[in-house]
């Protein structure tokens, strides 16, 4: 029931037991936190007292979500990335650029320059694409969207974006939508 609030249902090795220990932590503190925000938490806690992941998942951050994700033990990691037709490894390293991605933009920072060391393995995604150096790029995080959303999501994010390039292009003086969209990592 609570089993994801039990530290020995993660990946426990040396490195990880304070990381895990401050998610548990961190997972209990939004519960208290939430408990008279969200009707279900409160609705949970009342009737079952605990909440189970299915709605703790709607309370968490990317962020957590992404830690969370991380700190699970492989087998665990696997089930969920089998769903995407993906290794847990690159699952986890598309989780970590869309959670620093995710920040950029709620922090109203630079997202075209894009850049992360946390190197997202793109040949499974894209086995023709040659990304300059070995850093992801924001065109990588786009083209990663395309495994985790619906196709008809997927699509409109697509559209969403071609949009905002074609409103971002007709306010450009001294640079091409062609050089951002290089930037971006796209092959122009």
């Amino acid at each position: 029931m609570k089993d994801y609030l039990k530290s020995e249902n993660f990946n426990l090795c040396s490195k990880n037991n304070l990381l895990i220990l401050n998610l548990i932590n961190s997972i209990n503190k939004e519960i208290r936190d939430s408990y008279k925000k969200h009707t279900a938490i409160a609705h949970c806690v009342n009737k079952y007292k605990y909440v189970p992941l299915f709605v703790v998942i709607k309370i968490l951050t990317l962020g957590a979500v992404s830690r969370f994700y991380g700190l699970m033990k492989q087998k665990d990691r696997q089930q969920i990335s089998k769903v995407f037709k993906i290794s847990d490894n690159l699952l986890k390293q598309i989780l970590i650029n869309l959670t620093a991605v995710r920040n950029i933009c709620a922090h109203s920072d630079r997202l075209f320059c894009y850049r992360n060391i946390l190197h997202i393995s793109f040949k499974s995604i894209d086995e023709d694409y040659k990304p300059k150096g070995n850093q992801t790029n924001l065109y990588m995080v786009i083209k990663c969207m395309e495994i985790l959303l619906s196709d008809d999501k997927y699509s409109s994010f697509q559209k969403e974006i071609k949009k905002e390039l074609g409103i971002l292009k007709k306010s450009l003086n001294s640079i091409t939508i062609k050089d951002i969209k290089r930037v971006m990592g796209f092959i122009v």
